[in-house]
């Protein structure tokens, strides 16, 4: 083993389970050597529970593991205890008392300690004299992801109900200032890096709109982070106490920012709360100069309301690069209930819109670009309404009948059955559900 050369070693390496790493590691300096870069995955995970941040530091001081690191993933799920408790009911109502009561019991002792361990280690995780120092020692460092919606409870010993109630989505807390802050930190530590540091993907999945509503000086330092990105994932929750009496600014500085990411290739915007936002003031930045994105090939659009015209206008504007459209998604649904994520038209109609794509975008040929429809969509002004569970091809959707029409079995007793389940927040007035087609 020690005379084969390093390439077949390190193919060898490369397969092992990490404790058989560990232990070849330990025949050899030569195998030690060879096998520490094996170590780590090139995708850095924190919970909210876990000192990682730290853990993260102490690798970026070691020389041989910083090139490793390429993508950062910050895990920040939190419980909305009161909401998962009531959640848990409807897990277990059938249950036999005794059992319940011991399941609930096992429960929450085993989320008060993690409770305990987040409250200690969250709330520095994400400083951003720490996070500047890490990212200055991370040279190969290209990708930010930081999730709310994802359940940190991933360890074999969590108790099955505290990881199944994560599934309601009013179970997942959003303290919407310490949000705010930690985005901030995150992307200030990437603007005092932005000599050396080349971020080019970021996400975030439940990012409040108030992030967008701060001073200029904040903005300018925020948008710089942005200069080098390529895919850009946003969903954004939006709510009407605190955004609708700046909705405007708000508007202007996210159009601020994005118009720093000249590179962008792929775009998914998203708004999520208790009803569509209208995004006439973003479509319109835009429009004002004919702003485009060169690069950009895939664009996604998800719980909006805009018109026929504004959202042709940006898609035809970008014509000369876009592959793949999507308008609309599933969004942020409650359990059994259809996709949310939609998109309506306040003027004009999604017929009209598609014939028009069609025409410029070429949705139809082969090397044209393609267009997809997802999630419940309405034109408000055309009386127009579908609900499609998966994407659709836009010119096979708005040929879909809006009326009596189930496709693969879908009953109009299921229907029904939804008309009467609770909580449906983002599904606005929709007085028939029957009327509306479900596409499987």
């Amino acid at each position: 083993m020690e005379t084969l050369p390093n390439e077949l070693r390190r193919a060898i390496l490369e397969h092992l389970p990490l404790e058989d790493l560990k232990n070849i590691r330990q025949t050899s300096k030569s195998w030690g050597l060879l096998g520490q870069e094996y170590l780590l995955v090139p995708e850095f995970r924190t919970l909210p529970h876990r000192p990682d941040t730290l853990h993260l530091k102490g690798i970026s001081s070691h020389p041989a593991y910083t090139p490793r690191i390429q993508s950062i993933h910050f895990n920040h799920g939190e419980v909305n205890e009161y909401s998962g408790r009531h959640n848990s009911y409807f897990l277990q109502y059938l249950m036999v008392p005794e059992e319940r009561l011991t399941q609930q019991h096992v429960t929450w002792d085993a989320y008060a300690h993690f409770k305990k361990l987040t409250d200690k280690f969250l709330p520095s995780s994400c400083d951003e004299d720490t996070l500047t120092d890490i990212f200055a020692h991370l040279p190969n460092l290209t990708s930010l992801k930081i999730s709310l919606m994802l359940c940190p409870f991933i360890t074999p010993d969590v108790p099955d109900l505290l990881a199944n109630i994560w599934v309601f989505p009013s179970t997942r807390l959003l303290p919407r200032v310490a949000t705010v802050e930690r985005m901030s930190s995150i992307l200030n530590a990437v603007a005092a890096n932005s000599a050396t540091l080349s971020i080019n993907t970021l996400s975030h999945d439940r990012l409040p709109f108030e992030f967008f509503f701060q001073n200029q000086n904040k903005i300018a330092v925020i948008s710089s982070a942005f200069k080098n990105l390529t895919t850009l994932t946003l969903l954004m929750d939006y709510s009407d106490l605190p955004n609708n009496t700046h909705s405007s600014t708000t508007f202007s500085n996210l159009s601020k920012c994005l118009r720093t990411a000249p590179l962008l290739q792929n775009l998914s915007l998203a708004f999520q709360g208790r009803r569509k936002v209208d995004i006439a003031p973003l479509l319109s930045s835009f429009a004002v100069d004919e702003y485009t994105f060169q690069h950009l090939s895939t664009l996604q659009l998800q719980g909006m309301v805009t018109t026929e015209d504004d959202l042709y206008d940006f898609l035809v504007r970008h014509k000369s690069s876009l592959n793949h459209v999507t308008i609309g998604g599933e969004g942020v649904k409650q359990v059994r209930n259809p996709p949310n994520g939609g998109v309506y038209l306040d003027l004009g109609s999604w017929k009209g819109l598609v014939g028009r794509l069609n025409e410029e975008l070429e949705i139809h040929k082969a090397n044209g670009c393609a267009v997809f429809l997802q999630g419940d969509l309405k034109g408000l002004d055309s009386g127009e309404m579908w609900v499609f569970e998966r994407p659709v091809e836009a010119e096979e959707a708005v040929g879909a009948e809006n009326f009596d029409m189930f496709p693969h079995g879908i009953m109009e007793e299921d229907m029904e059955d939804m008309e009467d389940m609770e909580d449906v927040e983002d599904v606005e007035d929709v007085e028939d559900v029957g009327d509306a087609v479900w596409a499987v």
